[in-house]
């Protein structure tokens, strides 16, 4: 079953934790059981087809440069509306950001958030000041900042990677499990599915001229309800991150209840 996950909760500040409720992020959304709507009609081969290379070597080849994203996607339910979610990964600079916005459905919200090094700001509102967290300090790093080795799921997707076939010059298409990884973060793009699915689910796949992944297009299916359809581009690759500290000015400390 696909099910929509909240994003990481905007951080409190120093000093106003005490007069909120502890959470500034987008709350827990119902697990909501999906069957497929068809069982699995495809045998795998132990051989992968030649097409699955070339895929699994774009993905790879995307991963290990620098390059900015856009993905937007329907939820699980429509209680969950939809999410908008860019930004950009340079991981060999350990830089990431994310901008969230999920519209429609019970829990709209926002979320945008930057990561140097072990540095984390966030904010829920575009009008807020940035809240920082040193996530060398951070009890729960784990919880409060992002994977930095996966923050936008294309590991996941990659290693997923069941078959491919070459549909033209620049284009491919597939199926890959969405359980093979620990997360089974969906879309890929950015991590807000969580994907408990017992069959593989068809991709297509864009590369430019030189081989850069620009567009994965995923659709899941589901029973009596309209398939999840997630399509995320991707831009910029190889090329600085335009990404900044935020400013000082703007900056505010973390509540102490995140080091202790």
């Amino acid at each position: 079953m696909p099910r929509h996950t909240p994003f990481a909760a905007a951080l409190v500040l120093a000093g106003v934790a005490a007069a909120t409720s502890g959470c500034l992020g987008f709350p827990d959304a119902e697990a909501d059981p999906v069957r497929p709507a068809v069982t699995p009609s495809v045998s795998r081969s132990p051989a992968a087809p030649p097409a699955k290379d070339d895929v699994v070597a774009a993905l790879t080849k995307l991963m290990s440069a620098q390059y900015t994203f856009h993905v937007v996607s329907n939820l699980p339910s429509e209680d969950d509306g939809k999410v908008d979610a860019s930004g950009g990964f340079d991981h060999a600079g350990k830089i990431y950001e994310e901008n969230v916005t999920i519209t429609g459905g019970k829990y709209p919200g926002h979320i945008h958030r930057i990561v140097f090094d072990k540095d984390l700001y966030s904010r829920a509102d575009e009008k807020d000041k940035w809240v920082h967290l040193d996530l060398a300090r951070a009890k729960h790093p784990d919880y409060d900042g992002v994977d930095m080795e996966n923050p936008t799921g294309l590991p996941q997707f990659t290693s997923g990677i069941v078959s491919a076939t070459k549909t033209g010059p620049t284009s491919y298409k597939g199926l890959f499990d969405p359980m093979s990884g620990e997360g089974e973060f969906l879309p890929v793009g950015h991590p807000s599915i969580v994907a408990f699915y017992t069959k593989d689910v068809p991709f297509t796949m864009e590369v430019d001229a030189q081989g850069n992944v620009t567009a994965v297009h995923v659709e899941m299916e589901q029973t009596d309800k309209p398939a999840v359809v997630m399509d995320t581009t991707f831009a910029n690759h190889g090329k600085p991150l335009a990404t900044q500290r935020p400013a000082k000015n703007k900056t505010g400390e973390a509540d102490d209840m995140y080091y202790r």
